[in-house]
């Protein structure tokens, strides 16, 4: 059996960078992914934000866990946006500024590894760790021959709702009110606005979440839905019948789509519940999605899983050199990420409220306009009882 200082089990954006920072200081650390590619397929619609809009989004974050989008090359940005749309169930629009970048998530999440291979770390792909012990012990399946590994120190940043948590006694989040479903197409001949992003609402597109046209430049875009199966109203339980709704028939979305082809599909679960209490045990921490680390209110996850990795090595670091239990990991994390995950679940649960019927959603945005929707998208905290009784008295 194998012997590392640290595993990281799932090598996605908060995975790949744990593994960054652990093997940065010199540690024996391995990464295993069960996908035959890094990157691949892409889950999301690929957009962070620009490197200083992170003051108003994340301003307990500080530069050294940032580490990964201070060193991130320009040859990964497909595209450059400055403003986000938000089109309502009757069709009114409202924008704020916001610099954004699309980025290419595949190469991007291979960027990140051979980072951590350049320091050192050992990968393995094709990789489907299927058991875990309470020692550090983990069972992995690769073809069709069984190994197992046994390390200090444990991440598990395997996803949304992976049940290696429940093995070792860490949260896993189960409550559909907490989790939403996404589709996403990356689609070429899209006719909108390349420096807009666009982020459409209403039942009979996305029961519970959103739709999403994100612009990829040259008329290709990612276009895609979340829906909430709680939210539900109609005979519709396909998220694929959502899809082809807002491409065909969205009064504002299918004129942009009208041309538009599909390039890629891809699908998967978003955590949208609050940040767990629990995220370590034992040897073993959380990270990323596996830990809800993932702003509630936007379904945004790619910078706080991120933010996650960055402080997971660092927890792992002070263990391993014993300046600090692992508990530390929870200790930071929340500093660094806590306040803003706290706040888009908050948020999250004004957005369930005013979702609820159309009507609401239309109110609500010609109550509150563009100034609070830059607080929707800053997830910022002032603002959020004020939205909450706005919210209840249209309700009223």
């Amino acid at each position: 059996m194998e012997k590392y200082d640290a595993i990281v089990i799932g090598l996605g954006p908060g995975g790949a960078s744990a593994l960054y920072k652990i093997a940065s200081y010199g540690y024996r650390v391995i990464g295993f992914d069960k996908r035959r590619e890094i990157g691949v397929p892409i889950q999301c619609g690929e957009f962070i934000p620009q490197y200083h809009e992170y003051r108003g989004i994340l301003p307990e974050v500080t530069d050294e866990y940032l580490e990964i989008f201070r060193k991130m090359p320009m040859n990964l940005v497909d595209n450059r946006t400055d403003r986000v749309r938000v089109v309502t169930p009757g069709g009114d629009e409202y924008e704020v500024g916001f610099d954004g970048f699309v980025i290419d998530r595949e190469r991007f999440d291979k960027w990140i590894v051979k980072m951590a291979v350049d320091r050192g770390a050992e990968v393995r792909i094709r990789a489907n760790v299927y058991k875990l012990e309470e020692d550090g012990t983990v069972h992995v399946r690769m073809g069709d021959r069984t190994e197992k590994y046994r390390a200090d120190a444990v991440v598990i940043a395997a996803g949304t709702s992976s049940t290696l948590l429940d093995q070792v006694g860490l949260y896993r989040e189960t409550d559909e009110l907490n989790l939403g479903h996404v589709i996403n197409y990356q689609m070429a001949g899209v006719d909108s606005d390349p420096r807009v992003v666009e982020m459409y609402t209403g039942k009979r597109w996305s029961p519970g979440a959103y739709a999403w046209i994100i612009p990829k430049g040259g008329g290709v875009a990612n276009v895609g839905l979340g829906i909430r199966y709680d939210y539900i109203q109609d005979d519709a339980k396909d998220i694929n019948v959502y899809m082809e709704r807002f491409w065909h028939e969205h009064p504002v979305a299918s004129k942009k789509l009208g041309r538009a082809q599909p390039l890629s599909y891809v699908g998967g679960l978003v955590p949208v519940g609050p940040p767990p209490k629990k995220t370590v045990s034992g040897r073993y921490i959380s990270v990323g999605d596996a830990a809800n680390q993932n702003i509630a209110s936007l379904g945004a996850g790619i910078v706080t899983s991120s933010i996650g990795g960055i402080a997971a090595g660092e927890a792992i670091h002070k263990y391993l050199s014993g300046e600090a239990g692992l508990e530390y990991y929870e200790e930071l994390w929340k500093r660094l990420l806590g306040r803003a995950l706290e706040d888009g679940y908050r948020l999250r649960l004004v957005i369930d409220i005013i979702t609820k019927e159309d009507r609401y959603t239309d109110e609500f945005m010609r109550i509150v306009g563009n100034e609070r929707i830059r607080d929707l998208v800053y997830t910022r905290a002032p603002s959020n009882m004020d939205l909450l009784k706005i919210a209840m008295s249209i309700m009223k």
